[in-house]
């Protein structure tokens, strides 16, 4: 069934739906949104198909930037708890010997940890108590969609058993067979790659000994690629690619999986938790958006996880939802301002996709002759590849110095107290960072678009609010710019080399923001 329209003259009062946002799926990227819209007050019912949270881990990985969201969501000290830092990713010869080694422990403009590991249920339910504790959010188990229906200025979704809900916009965040992209006909893109692997998650047993296996390696053997990790502190994760021959049913069988597992725990050490066949791929929907409806997380991209940055990519989506969704339901924007998101996440998003695919190339490499030439290429490099951290694709002002690249959270203190990460003491939204005192024009500027979005102006150094350490205005000065203007997902808006470019930079914003 396609998305039908309800006549054009049909209307309906904001206060009269159920729902400004419907959320479609609750598994992180659904539970992130939700949270985000919930804490700025937005009524939010999200619907998910499943009689309760799915409790099998899928996700290990996310990054520093996905810990600022966590931040963002008060919950970072509950995620800490259940998440260890990854330090190191090694690339590992057949025999285990290491190739290459890439540290993590670099210094993330984010203020945390580069890179973590972490165990799905527990990550979800420190999410899952972030949404509970917004009162305006409403989670329905057991909803199934099975049709939508797009108003002048609403829609209706029709769920199974015969329930019909309504709301301003509808947010898909529901996997990678998204309900929620096929009823709204959106084509997507194939980028190439794909791959069936055996994922195996394990818990050692009480008593166990200690396993010696790197953060995450990726072993070349071109007999059988595969790949070992962290996936928390109790938790290891073994993924092995099928190769020609293999039958998938019986790779799942629990004698085919022990022996696998067999060089580095047997069942006596360990008890399976998982064990299930995956086709990794790569895919991107053509639009994020279609009219009133929109999609996230795996509904909108699906990667090969060689980056670990599948689930990443989808809170990115939920934390640029966030903001603009607000904006427009605030009435502070014209909904015309949601062209914005395809723009910007699109783009970021197919580079991921690529430089995994890149990565899963060299991994699942099968050729003896190939395979051999790469591991000696990795192994004669003597430069560390940069972090890979690709900017946002719009919503920037172009041409300028660090625009659309993630921005720097330092810690400030204020008024003599403690020193903090700069979003604990600001909190959520637009924020102008400068390194000289405002003028009367500038000022007034600053004003307006306080009233207008609720922009946040620290100027580093002025009475009452000092920089611990200098990491944002070290990055200012070495970019030759005097401020930034970050948008709420963290990526720089645009900077401002002297004074008298501030309020053409907050003009700008303004524009590009349809504010109203």
């Amino acid at each position: 069934m396609k998305l039908a329209d309800e006549p054009r003259t049909s209307t309906i009062t904001p206060d009269a739906v159920d729902a400004d946002v419907l959320i479609i799926g609750y598994g992180p990227v659904g539970q992130t949104l939700a949270a985000l819209l919930g804490a700025s007050g937005h009524r939010v019912l999200v619907c998910e198909r499943r009689v309760g949270r799915y409790e099998t881990p899928r996700a290990g990985h996310f990054d520093h930037e996905i810990m600022r969201v966590f931040q963002s969501l008060g919950i970072a000290d509950d995620v800490r708890r259940i998440a260890e830092p990854a330090r190191v990713y090694e690339f590992l010869d057949p025999d285990g010997s290491v190739i290459s080694r890439l540290p993590r422990e670099w210094a993330a403009p984010s203020g945390w940890d580069a890179s973590y590991h972490f165990y799905q249920p527990e990550l979800e339910d420190a999410l899952d108590a972030a949404v509970r504790g917004a009162s305006t959010v409403d989670v329905r188990f057991g909803a199934e969609l099975v049709d939508l229906c797009q108003g002048a200025d609403h829609l209706v979704a029709t769920l199974a058993h015969g329930g019909v809900v309504t709301a301003r916009y509808v947010v898909g965040a529901d996997g990678a067979n998204s309900a929620v992209r096929t009823l709204c006909g959106i084509p997507t893109k194939d980028l190439g790659f794909r791959g069936d692997w055996l994922v195996v998650d394990v818990r050692p047993r009480p008593g166990a000994p200690t396993l010696d296996i790197p953060d995450t390696g990726q072993v070349l053997d071109p007999a059988r690629p595969n790949h070992m990790g962290r996936v928390a502190q109790r938790y290891f994760r073994w993924e092995f690619m099928l190769v020609e021959g293999d039958d998938p049913t019986e790779m799942v069988k629990p004698e085919r999986v022990w022996e696998l597992l067999r060089p580095w725990i047997g069942p006596q050490e360990g008890e399976v938790i998982r064990q299930t066949v995956y086709q990794f791929r790569s895919i991107v929907a053509d639009t994020f958006r279609h009219r009133s409806i929109l999609l996230a997380g795996d509904a909108a991209h699906v990667m090969p996880p060689f980056l670990g940055q599948g689930m990443s990519s989808g809170i990115r989506d939920a934390a640029s939802l966030g903001w603009m969704l607000d904006l427009v339901l605030t009435g502070a924007a014209d909904p015309k301002m949601l062209d914005l998101y395809t723009l910007s996440r699109r783009p970021q998003v197919i580079d991921y996709i690529e430089e995994s695919v890149r990565v899963g190339t060299v991994v699942c490499e099968t050729d003896p002759v190939r395979a051999a030439q790469r591991r000696e290429e990795m192994r004669s490099a003597t430069e560390l590849p940069p972090p890979f951290e690709p900017p946002v694709g719009a919503g920037f002002r172009d041409g300028q110095p660090l625009a659309g690249h993630l921005a720097v959270q330092p810690f400030l203190r204020t008024s003599g107290g403690k020193a903090e990460r700069s979003d604990d003491v600001l909190g959520r939204g637009f924020t102008l960072f400068s390194l000289v005192e405002p003028d009367a024009a500038t000022t007034a500027a600053v004003s307006e678009l306080e009233c207008a979005i609720g922009l946040r102006s620290v100027v580093l150094g002025a009475e009452g609010v000092q920089e611990e350490g200098e990491a944002l205005s070290d990055w200012l000065k070495k970019s030759g710019v005097v401020a930034v203007l970050v948008r709420p997902d963290f990526y720089v808006y645009g900077t401002a080399t002297g004074l008298s470019e501030v309020v053409d930079l907050l003009a700008s914003l303004r524009a590009s923001l349809s504010l109203v």
